[in-house]
């Protein structure tokens, strides 16, 4: 990640940001709206794509790379 531009690694993080949204809409309101299982695995997922979507955000927003 050293030689990537920090623009690239913010906009990637938004990236990934974006997708969570996504796979939450899929995980939460689809089961809700059609009466079936929570999946945790999912929810697994969403939590660390969101996560690595701040990171990264923070990590190209910030001036030391």
């Amino acid at each position: 990640m050293v030689f990537m531009k920090k623009d690239f690694i913010k906009e990637s993080g938004k990236y990934l940001l974006d997708l969570s949204k996504i796979m939450f809409a899929i995980a939460f309101i689809t089961p809700l709206a059609k009466d079936l299982e929570f999946n945790l695995p999912f929810a697994i997922a969403i939590f660390v794509v969101g996560v690595s979507g701040l990171y990264l955000l923070h990590k190209g927003a910030n001036n030391d790379n």
